[in-house]
């Protein structure tokens, strides 16, 4: 197998991966708190693991990927009595609503979603460990983790517990000893969801439950711990210092890998602001590949910002890949032998194939991955305006790499995605083209439906041999950026620009 790198949190910098288990690969990365829809930023953070899985996957491993389902804390009891439903009710609503966006963003799940309440016993036994292995203590029905008990704690976020100050998810509370501790057992409250314990009734404290559901999924040792860059302090920080209480043996996993800041409006996407974009709300206005594209075209550990003309760009770029996957499967085949032309592309292609899986080999480059299936993209085009038919071995061949390339990425039969392109100028300027050659429009329009006019009244001048007002519909649509395709049957565009 060839060597993987990426940048591990722990130690600051890009590391070579090894397995614990040679060609086995055990992941476990923090999921959905189910309170509310799934916001773009949780769907950063499952489509980069879903193509870091891939990327294992691709080079030979066996990937072992759970991933939990947060299903009772505070802000879902809070979230339960405002609708006035069961807790359970409320999330097994969002945890369906989340896998509908993630199946039709077309995200492959984990092989194992576990779920806090179904965990319990675990938890409680968990907890007693800690207290057991003298890191925990209670008082009056609570537990809580005690901070200074764990000699290197503030390794993974590289902070020093006596600069600690106690942050926004730890409440200073005069039960505690020390005001940097935090709830492993919250004791029930009137009203709320809880269960048996030693400690009376109550309910698990938030950074608990995925401690104790790696352990037992994944076993005391694993390969690599994930999620978003906010959960690297206090809740990451927090699950290193339970495991390892619990199991009194370190590490807890080998890896850590973190997904960089989503921003709207160049801030952090934060719902007590109203600043949050759910996923059901950006697939009413994208394609779920012209998401995708946007998600990749920034490396994975750095800043997004989300912004209409970011994703307007992603949508231009993924639209050149479709045209010119429609072009190569629209192509003749013929039953020789490859040319030399032939050959000539299929020897970029390999190199092209070599080159695209090495960026992601390099701490998941898919910018640099993205670069290499533009620059084949251009040769193949390059190859088909200057040839009708081509073998169908160097088809088979080709079809081969390109279907490597998108699947390896996650991308779903880019050649039929369809891009709705909306540019103001572009907009203008097909209007007064439609108006010059007498199309009827009505408004509003769209681009596209401006195209399907231009399109349908050029084929019907071509029918009509009117060659004159069908040159002029293509020359004045390249003037302005437009390039019409004529496939097999079939008229399509893309933007040059």
């Amino acid at each position: 197998m060839k060597p993987i790198y990426f940048h591990d949190t722990l130690k600051g910098k890009k590391v070579e991966f090894t397995a614990r288990t040679p060609g086995e690969v055990s992941m476990y990365v923090c999921g959905l708190t189910t309170s509310n829809d799934s916001h773009i930023g949780h769907a950063r953070t499952a489509i980069v693991f879903d193509v870091i899985r891939r990327v294992f996957q691709r080079n030979g491993y066996k990937v072992y990927y759970v991933s939990n389902f947060t299903d009772i804390d505070d802000k879902i009891i809070q979230r339960s009595n405002e609708e006035k439903i069961p807790a359970k009710d409320l999330s097994e609503k969002y945890i369906a609503r989340y896998l509908e966006v993630i199946r039709k963003m077309h995200i492959s799940e984990p092989d194992m979603y576990p779920r806090v309440t179904d965990h319990i016993p675990e938890i409680i036994n968990g907890v007693s460990k800690l207290i057991e292995n003298g890191f925990a203590y209670e008082m009056n029905g609570d537990v809580y983790f005690s901070v200074r008990s764990s000699k290197d704690y503030g390794k993974l976020s590289k902070r020093n517990p006596d600069d600690l100050l106690s942050g926004a998810r730890v409440r200073v509370c005069n039960l505690k000893r020390d005001p940097l501790d935090f709830a492993l057992w919250k004791m029930a409250k009137p009203d709320e969801p809880s269960w048996d314990s030693p400690w009376g009734k109550g309910r698990p404290g938030w950074h608990i439950e995925c401690s104790v559901m790696a352990l037992k999924y994944l076993g005391n040792h694993f390969d690599i711990h994930g999620g978003g860059q906010d959960l690297v302090f206090p809740h990451h920080e927090n699950e290193i210092a339970q495991a390892e209480g619990i199991t009194c043996s370190k590490p807890f996993c080998n890896y850590w890998i973190h997904t960089g800041w989503v921003t709207l409006d160049k801030a952090k996407m934060s719902k007590s602001i109203g600043n949050v974009f759910r996923i059901k709300d950006a697939l009413k206005l994208y394609h779920p590949n012209a998401l995708r594209y946007f998600f990749f075209a920034t490396l994975y550990t750095s800043p997004l910002e989300c912004n209409t003309e970011a994703i307007l760009l992603a949508e231009k770029n993924l639209d050149k890949w479709a045209v010119s996957m429609r072009r190569f499967l629209d192509v003749e085949q013929n039953a020789g032998e490859n040319t030399k032309v032939e050959e000539s592309l299929l020897g970029k292609f390999r190199a092209f194939q070599e080159k695209f899986h090495a960026s992601l080999r390099d701490n998941f480059n898919t910018p640099e991955a993205f670069s290499v299936i533009h620059t084949a993209c251009k040769e193949l085009n390059k190859f088909l305006d200057m040839n009708d038919s081509l073998s169908k071995k160097t088809r088979e061949k080709l079809q081969e790499t390109l279907n490597d390339f998108f699947e390896t990425l996650g991308f779903y039969r880019i050649e039929e995605t369809k891009i709705v392109i909306e540019d103001g100028k572009i907009s203008t300027d097909l209007k007064k083209l439609s108006e010059k050659i007498e199309i009827e429009i009505d408004e509003p329009v769209s681009i596209e439906k401006l195209m399907e006019k231009l399109i349908e009244k050029r084929n019907s001048a071509r029918k009509s041999r009117d060659f004159a007002t069908a040159d002029l519909i293509r020359d004045e649509l390249n003037s302005i950026g437009v390039v019409l395709e004529d496939g097999t049957g079939e008229t399509t565009y893309r933007l040059e620009k």
